[in-house]
């Protein structure tokens, strides 16, 4: 064998035995980046209270930037980079809360997770699911049209289909269609009530009603209750009607509160909490969520809290 053959095979070894060493390093540093994404999402000792899980996260970040730079300058392009990313995402807000800052320098994002060639389709996914979701709250919260939205979400469930996500992009579809709805013909509302009889709010067609998101346990609801009864004592002979859709899960204490109070309007309940079937229908995200609903049966109004009697009386002034 020639000298210069014996060179090049050596070389080609030390590049061989090189690149391993590399990529050995990089998958210690990356595991023990995954390590630590993987016990802040789930900690083996679980915090007893805000402080505690403020300062554990607070730690975990710490630890977690320390991680990703050692991984990043030993092996920059490794696969589980992407599944950093991810967290890193649904991470952003909490370290506002936890005083911990993003490093300084350019970082990747979602979008460029769903271009890469390397990232695990599973990443891809949940990337897509994160911006998805995230822009569907953007326009909620500024009320503008969701038939944008709409199409960007049947585009996702048709490219990146998934048991995980799939039903979640669904119910958010359905809400937003459901609201929609709202726009062009009247509240449809129709459920059995706590005392068993049947309620129909097509029943109240020609009154000004209130649909009232609410639970017993939630503080601004029950601040915003002795408005809301003064209200319907003062009107409820003029043509005003409320209906409560309860978001509490103990049956007996809520027809306790209810009796107590002199609620006597009717009110959905299934116990489900935050999961109660109307208020999941119409993408209900806090409460209370006071609705007013005209004589012809249209919502008017979703924001009715602070200015409840002014709106009331304006509604009961319509033909």
């Amino acid at each position: 064998m020639k000298l210069h053959d014996l060179i090049r095979i050596g070389f080609t070894a030390s590049l061989l035995i090189f690149s391993s060493t590399q990529a050995a390093e990089g998958d210690a540093e990356w595991q023990r980046v995954k390590m630590i994404i993987d016990g802040m999402k789930d900690p083996k000792v679980k915090p007893t209270s805000r402080d505690e899980a403020i300062e554990m996260f607070r730690a975990g970040l710490t630890d977690l930037d320390l991680a990703m730079a050692a991984a990043q300058k030993v092996a920059p392009e490794h696969p589980l980079r992407w599944e950093a990313v991810i967290f890193e995402t649904m991470a952003g807000g909490a370290r506002k809360v936890a005083g911990v800052t993003a490093p300084e320098g350019p970082q990747l994002s979602l979008e460029d997770l769903l271009t890469a060639p390397d990232a695990p389709q599973g990443s891809k996914v949940e990337a897509s699911f994160i911006m998805l979701m995230e822009t569907s709250e953007k326009l909620e919260a500024s009320g503008e049209d969701t038939s944008t939205w709409m199409t960007l979400a049947e585009q996702h469930l048709k490219s990146f289909p998934s048991e995980r996500f799939d039903a979640t992009v669904k119910a958010r579809m359905a809400s937003f269609q459901a609201r929609a709805d709202l726009k062009t013909k009247p509240m449809e509302l129709k459920f059995v009530q706590l005392d068993g009889s049947v309620f129909d709010i097509a029943s109240l067609r020609g009154k000004v009603v209130l649909v009232d998101f609410w639970a017993t346990w939630c503080g601004p609801c029950i601040a915003e209750l002795p408005h809301v009864i003064q209200a319907y004592q003062k009107l409820h002979d003029k043509g005003f009607e409320i209906v409560g859709i309860s978001l509490d899960s103990d049956k007996v204490a809520l027809q306790a509160f209810l009796a107590q109070r002199g609620m006597t309007w009717p009110q959905y309940f299934d116990g489900k909490g935050w999961q109660n079937d109307i208020a999941t229908h119409y993408g209900i995200k806090s409460i209370p969520a006071m609705w007013l609903v005209n004589k012809k049966g249209m919502v008017v109004s979703m924001d009715a809290q602070g200015t409840l009697e002014e709106q009331i009386l304006k509604l009961l002034a319509e033909k």
